[in-house]
């Protein structure tokens, strides 16, 4: 295949969306095909909001629920955008090489351990990042965030590091093709095409009528509907159905996060900053990295070293794009100062929503120069999405069983299976994919990439079990009591004889 590089089974995409699905062999003669790809027709992306609810202590206000808009493309596409992806990944891993920042940006790319083989993942970035503080001992660790990044990258500034990427002073017409397609795309809301096509809207739940699902969705058609239709309903093409879905993106800047080509262009965005940045902190004895959006400066020195940074940092950031922030709200700075036995740590500056007083915060993980903890917020966000797991099975478990009492339900609940979704694992188990880990596992592998420092990680879920217990208990005991009313009140609804 073209420049070695080729689909397998693993890649192809059966979400449901506006194309059908192909075979391995028509990808390829497809993404192979420089004048295919050049006038293929792109289907807009899907949009939806991904929303979470960041983590509050006990004492501290409820934050908003924050949400991030995700664009997902149709199958064809994503292959066209993936293909492109790895041609161009090539050529800014040579670039990274070529000036030597290969550790600078370190998110979306497979960046090696030295030694052991195998890909780094973000415990081992959190490693590096406060090994590096144990190296410097007396420094600060600088934590920069930049505002909505994905959605302010300047669309001008795209095309000509991609042209120099290539060696090229304007993109052939295949690039150029998918770099138009990437920034002024097309996208419908996801919600409103599934309502338009007759997939979602109100229907019957427990005796009350509610927005959802009007098939499941893992019963919805691969292809959901025909071109004819897509023209007709979803492009505004017969006026019956409403106006068209499809907006476009007329700014001159932003890409849609969820692309399988946008991570990379997030990452080459910043090439020249990252050369930068990594000499600021190479001069002065420290290092610099980058995980897409997150900034993190460690330097020898105190707070006027930390100001002097984040002033040169952002004048720096002010040079790559007119909508590029650093949000002064989201930095953090630590002091760290050597002590007999260790570093002691004090915050500098923390970020306006800075919950972890006892620590400096980086990818998921809490050192306060002693020892090291899975973030708080990990560990609520792992406890939310259990309990939120146990709600449904436990309702599930309650209907498929309507005549059992909810003593005998909650008995016959099957605990150990699932536990086993997030629970234990053999130890076996965790040289494989990240991604199959369980959240136990997950602490298991951080307690001993860490080592000493550690050995408090696994201690902090030792209230899984009864935690799982007491949700899917809860669970069945709310179906069963709202099972039994719900008859009650269709008996007093019965007409009198």
């Amino acid at each position: 295949m073209e420049d070695e590089f080729d689909f397998t089974a693993k890649n192809l995409k059966h979400y449901p969306h506006f194309d059908a699905p192909i075979t391995l062999r028509e990808i390829r003669n497809l993404v192979t095909d420089r004048e295919r790809v050049a006038t293929n027709s792109f289907y807009p992306f899907f949009l939806y909001e991904d929303s979470w609810q960041p983590y509050r202590s006990t004492d501290a206000a409820k934050p908003d629920k924050k949400t991030r808009p995700i664009r997902y493309g149709a199958r064809r596409d994503a292959y066209i955008f993936a293909f492109y992806r790895r041609k161009l990944s090539r050529l800014y891993e040579a670039r990274l090489r070529e000036i030597g920042i290969e550790d600078c940006p370190i998110a979306y790319r497979q960046v090696l351990k030295p030694g052991r083989g195998g890909g780094k993942c973000n415990i081992d970035f959190a490693k590096d990042a406060f090994d590096e503080i144990d190296r410097l001992g007396d420094c600060v660790a600088i934590a920069l965030d930049i505002k909505g990044y994905f959605e302010n990258l300047d669309h001008g500034r795209i095309k000509r590091i991609w042209c120099d990427l290539l060696g090229v002073e304007r993109l052939p017409p295949d690039h150029y093709a998918v770099f138009q397609n990437i920034t002024k795309y097309n996208f419908v809301d996801q919600r409103s095409a599934y309502s338009r096509l007759g997939y979602f809207g109100m229907r019957e739940r427990n005796g009350h009528m509610t927005l959802g699902f009007l098939i499941p969705f893992r019963d919805m058609p691969k292809q959901i509907c025909s071109n004819s239709d897509f023209r007709a309903k979803i492009c505004g093409g017969d006026p019956k159905y409403g106006p068209s879905l499809v907006q476009k993106n007329v700014l001159p800047h932003g890409v849609p996060q969820g692309a399988p080509i946008s991570d990379l262009i997030a990452n080459f965005y910043l090439l020249e900053f990252d050369r930068v940045m990594a000499d600021y902190a190479r001069v002065r004895g420290g290092r610099y990295m980058r995980y897409s959006d997150d900034i993190l400066l460690i330097l020898r020195g105190g707070s006027p070293e930390a100001r002097e940074a984040i002033a040169f940092a952002t004048t720096e950031m002010r040079k790559h794009g007119p909508e590029l922030r650093i949000k002064d709200a989201k930095t953090c700075v630590a002091q760290f100062q050597r002590i007999p036995g260790g570093l002691q740590f004090h915050h500098l500056k923390q970020r306006s929503d800075e919950v972890a007083k006892n620590g400096f915060e980086y990818l998921g993980f809490r050192y306060d120069g002693r020892r090291v903890y899975v973030r708080d917020s990990t560990i609520s966000r792992f406890y939310r999405k259990v309990a939120g797991a146990a709600k449904r099975d436990g309702r599930l478990h309650a209907e498929k069983n309507p005549t059992l009492d909810a003593g005998t339900l909650i008995s016959s609940f099957n605990f150990s299976l699932f536990s086993q979704r997030f629970s234990k694992v053999k130890k076996t188990n965790l040289t494989g994919d990240y991604r199959s880990w369980t959240f136990y596992s997950y602490l298991k592998r951080s307690a001993e990439a860490f080592g000493p420092k550690g050995d408090r990680i696994l201690q902090q879920a030792r209230g899984f079990d009864k935690h799982m217990k007491r949700k899917v208990s809860a669970a069945i005991v709310r179906s069963v009591t709202k099972g039994q009313s719900s008859k009650q009140t269709q008996v007093g609804c019965q007409p009198i004889m």
